[in-house]
């Protein structure tokens, strides 16, 4: 049985935007890889990473447009990362950032991952496709690298902050004035990866913390979320307390307020359908935690943060109370279950 590589619907924003404006046909582009337009604009739907190829491939093909993954890359800012949004710009500096994104991709996208590598005065970042010999991977790995690259320069608040060269493993799609328009530097072709190359000294420019105006995005964008949970309050509210955990805005009057609603207000429809608040909430941070602590090696002093504790120690004693044993204990467990069951 091959594995199924899954990538969020938000790596896909700004497709519907390119495709209306270049006169294309978008439901019938979706269907033709066995996708609808609820579930594109459903930001967490989990596409097939083929699914993801194959539509931007056909897109480009028919619309005559090469360089339409690196256009829609062009739409995609930190809101689309979701919680691994909120993880970045939580760093200091870009390096630490990219360290980040490094180990908690798994969070947006389980079909890659990258790697920093440090050489000669410069950052190598590399992306890591964890499927092999896709075809027509092109344009979807044009719209990843241009996407990290638009995203470096959001989290550092700089329109200079650009690399000084970028590498793509296959033959150019559009023409050499193209890319450079859209990557702003030097752009080599049928190198060994697909890679980002910076100045080291760019590394340690400061991280830009979530603005207002930022922070009023991604209001926007978990409203939007909303749209295909409307027939379920608790669905809402849960996943509204999955993406506000690692802004430590999870708190009732927060979520009512993304809702429209009046805190007691929302209260009274949880009580009416069974649910209470605080409940819920602790039950969505175990849930996140015991998927973070079987399926990553995230430490917990960050995983506390990000499930919106204040330090580890409220963190570890949330967790015990609720699974019986401690989260390092926890994560050993199932490690050494994961082990046997590989034997």
């Amino acid at each position: 049985m091959s594995i199924r590589y899954e990538i969020r619907s938000a790596s896909l924003i700004g497709f519907e935007q390119e495709v209306t404006r270049l006169g294309g046909d978008l439901a019938a582009l979706l269907a033709e890889v066995g996708l609808s337009q609820a579930q594109l604009r459903d930001a967490d739907y989990l596409l097939g990473s083929h699914q993801v190829i194959q539509l931007l491939a056909n897109a480009a093909e028919r619309l005559a447009c090469p360089d339409l993954g690196m256009r829609v890359a062009g739409h995609q800012g930190i809101e689309m990362l979701g919680l691994l949004g909120t993880l970045l710009c939580a760093e200091p500096d870009l390096h630490a950032a990219f360290a980040a994104a490094q180990r908690y991709m798994a969070l947006h996208n389980k079909a890659e991952h990258w790697r920093l590598h440090q050489q000669g005065g410069r950052v190598y970042v590399r992306r890591i496709e964890h499927f092999y010999g896709a075809e027509q991977a092109q344009q979807y790995r044009e719209m990843a690298v241009a996407a990290c690259a638009r995203l470096a320069r959001e989290i550092c608040g700089g329109g200079d902050m650009r690399p000084q060269r970028v590498e793509f493993s296959h033959s150019p799609l559009a023409s050499e004035k193209t890319y450079r328009q859209h990557f702003g530097c030097e752009v080599l072709f049928n190198q060994e990866h697909d890679c980002l190359v910076y100045a080291d000294g760019v590394m340690a420019r400061p991280v830009k913390p979530l603005s207002f105006k930022a922070q009023t995005r991604i209001d926007s964008y978990l409203r939007e979320l909303l749209a295909s949970l409307h027939d379920s309050l608790e669905l809402q509210v849960r996943t509204l307390i999955t993406q506000t955990l690692g802004l430590h805005q999870h708190s009732l009057e927060h979520i009512a307020q993304l809702l429209g609603l009046h805190p007691r207000t929302l209260q009274r429809r949880l009580l009416a359908e069974g649910l209470r608040f605080k409940p819920l909430v602790l039950e969505v941070k175990m849930q996140l935690a015991s998927w973070h602590l079987h399926a990553s090696a995230m430490d917990l002093t960050r995983l506390a943060d990000a499930l919106g504790y204040n330090d580890l120690a409220a963190f570890s004693r949330a967790f015990k109370n609720y699974h019986g044993v401690a989260p390092s204990q926890w994560r050993e467990q199932h490690r050494a279950k994961a082990a046997i069951t590989a034997i």
